[in-house]
């Protein structure tokens, strides 16, 4: 697709399909989860994931998948956030049914927003101390039915050249509290091929490294847990042998 032409013609052909079958899984996802959450999540992560990523030649090279615990217990997932393919890759480079923590916001957004709101988590980040309150029951309710709880910390897209903007606390006071691992996922490349503030995006390989999981320490402090878990996904970006 390195052919001007093609990709003039491309572009929109894929932002149609991109917008048509986004509702018309968004929808699908819904009525599932009428039935099974499980299902519905199979939607929105793998059936989805797939529709925007292949056709805009997007392509996933997986590392470390090994290092995801293997039980019926939940875990949290939290990943480098620098590209619109960030969600669709954390869902399908893990291969299980993630459950995104999104704001609360998106659940109002036709069709697949409804389905965000069926499946997934929604939080309110300006609902103070009451709205974290709840946040971390449901959190810690969904956690025990084993679901896999995947955050970006960062809160918002890098746009810099930073490997990491400072770390939101809400994933670690999750972990904190239930004691649950978490898991660190690197995500090269992606901000370069489908940048924060691109409609579309170039095609190209996004490499993913999925690292061991790390359990809050006995007596450990909040912060401590943060920048330790900060350091584990910074070491992976850094790191330039994958």
């Amino acid at each position: 697709m390195n052919n001007p032409l093609i990709r003039i013609i491309h572009i929109p052909v894929y932002l149609a399909l991109l917008v048509s079958l986004t509702i018309a899984l968004g929808a699908a996802s819904v009525f599932l989860s009428l039935f099974s959450p499980r299902a519905g999540r199979y939607v929105t992560n793998s059936l989805w994931g797939h529709l925007a990523l292949d056709p805009a030649g997007l392509r996933l090279k997986t590392v470390g998948r090994e290092n995801l615990p293997d039980s019926s217990g939940g875990f949290i997932i939290y990943a480098n956030h620098s590209s619109m393919a960030d969600i669709p890759t954390v869902a399908l480079s893990t291969g299980r049914p993630v459950t995104w923590v999104a704001k609360a916001s998106l659940g109002r957004i036709p069709f697949f927003g409804w389905a965000l709101a069926r499946v997934h988590m929604l939080v309110d980040r300006g609902g103070g101390a009451e709205a974290a309150r709840k946040m971390v029951e449901e959190a810690e309710a969904r956690l025990k039915r084993g679901e896999i709880l995947s955050i970006f910390p960062e809160g918002t897209r890098n746009r810099g050249r930073e490997l990491l903007l400072p770390f939101k606390k809400g994933a670690f006071i999750l972990a904190k509290h239930t004691g649950t691992p978490i898991v660190p996922v690197a995500i090269k490349k992606a901000g370069r091929l489908w940048p924060a503030g691109k409609f579309w995006p170039r095609p190209g390989l996004i490499r993913v490294k999925i690292g061991p999981p790390l359990s809050p320490r006995p007596g450990e402090k909040l912060a401590a847990l943060t920048l330790r878990a900060r350091e584990a996904l910074h070491d992976l970006l850094a790191d330039e042998g994958w």
